[in-house]
């Protein structure tokens, strides 16, 4: 690539920039693995957001990419971030739960829900813990070290990065703004989750970029992350508001109405949630 041991210029080819991503996305993730050995806070978090940002890249380069072995490395990455896929999201749901419990809700009610969380939490960490430090995992990294050292590419990746970049990071934003027109107050909230994946995926593909494309790319990226952010609340609301209709069946079949109306309402709570997200999201987005 003639580029390494130095930053990428617009008249590079655009395949170095597509090695240097795996090499950061690599060193990401292992250092991301290195914080589950060690027990560090969000450790699991960054293993799942670490995969996340590296199947972006892959999928945002896909067309310079020869041969199959992104797809099975995709495959890998995305099995590792759903093993940690349920800890993250207990983790969520308890601090909405927490954030959302007024003196008007049965505290001893609160208290066992809040423990069945914790309880869930906790095991489902012990498992992500044990999938990020097995022995799928060294393969991947493994794996990954050798691919971005000398990725396949096509003959595609030696166009220059002024001629692809922009027409790449356009594709993605594309998608997102196809989607994002139809979003309506009354929409469902798998169309709404829907749109947030794509804002992320612009926003990841913006921050790839942004090293060649600079400032355009960087506020395309903070947009980017701005919309996340909100559609990213309102799926934490979404999420607790079915994890607790949920729990309010298991006491419901357990013979416990009492604490099954408090589910209730807290899961009635966190649907309301969603309403003023979707208007201040709605706002934003078709702000002249």
């Amino acid at each position: 690539m003639g580029v390494v041991g130095r930053e990428l210029v617009a008249g590079d080819p655009v395949g170095g920039l597509v090695a240097a991503a795996l090499v950061k996305g690599a060193r990401r993730l292992e250092k991301a693995v290195g914080m589950v050995e060690n027990g560090e806070d969000d450790a699991i978090h960054q293993v799942r957001v670490s995969c996340r940002r590296l199947r972006s890249d892959l999928k945002l380069f896909r067309k310079l990419l020869a041969g199959d072995w992104a797809t099975g490395l995709r495959a890998d990455l995305q099995a590792l971030a759903q093993a940690c896929g349920e800890a993250r999201d207990l983790e969520v749901i308890a601090a909405l739960v927490r954030e959302h419990t007024s003196s008007e809700d049965n505290e001893e009610h609160v208290d066992t829900i809040l423990t069945t969380l914790t309880l869930g939490l906790d095991r489902a960490a012990a498992r992500s813990a044990e999938v990020v430090l097995g022995e799928s995992t060294k393969d991947l990294l493994t794996t990954l070290e050798a691919i971005a050292t000398a990725p396949d590419l096509k003959t595609k990746a030696d166009k220059p990065c002024s001629e692809v970049l922009p027409q790449l990071l356009q594709a993605a934003t594309a998608q997102f703004t196809q989607e994002a027109d139809k979003l309506k107050p009354w929409t469902p909230d798998d169309d709404w989750h829907e749109v947030r994946l794509l804002a992320k995926r612009v926003r990841y593909a913006a921050d790839t970029t942004a090293a060649v494309l600079g400032d355009e790319a960087k506020a395309t990226a903070a947009h980017a992350a701005t919309y996340q952010e909100l559609l990213g609340q309102h799926q934490d609301h979404c999420a607790a508001a079915d994890a607790l209709t949920n729990m309010a069946a298991h006491a419901a079949a357990e013979d416990d109405p009492e604490l099954s109306f408090t589910l209730g309402r807290l899961t009635e709570r966190h649907r309301a949630a969603r309403k003023p997200l979707r208007e201040q999201f709605l706002s934003l987005y078709h702000r002249p």
